[in-house]
């Protein structure tokens, strides 16, 4: 179960990552797509099972952010040949 302050990080963690990819549309940047959302609230949901809670919370919102973030910037850095 996502809880409501947990949703709302959700929104604003999507939000963030979409204006991102608008600002860096000229770069070799992947931008936040729907599935992105899916992906950041199943990741969100699993680092809540590894804790054995029930309900997600902002933390694992983040947390999960962080690493959607981290992996679509080494994406972005092996299409440049640098990874």
């Amino acid at each position: 179960m996502i809880g409501d302050e947990a949703a709302m990080q959700l929104r604003e963690e999507y939000l963030q990552m979409r204006s991102q990819g608008a600002k860096a549309a000229m770069a070799n940047v992947v931008t936040a797509t729907p599935r992105q959302l899916e992906s950041m609230i199943r990741l969100s949901e699993a680092l809540a099972k590894m804790r054995l809670a029930n309900t997600v919370t902002v933390e694992d919102v983040k947390e999960a952010a962080r690493l959607i973030n981290v992996a679509t910037q080494r994406v972005g850095d092996e299409g440049d040949g640098e990874g």
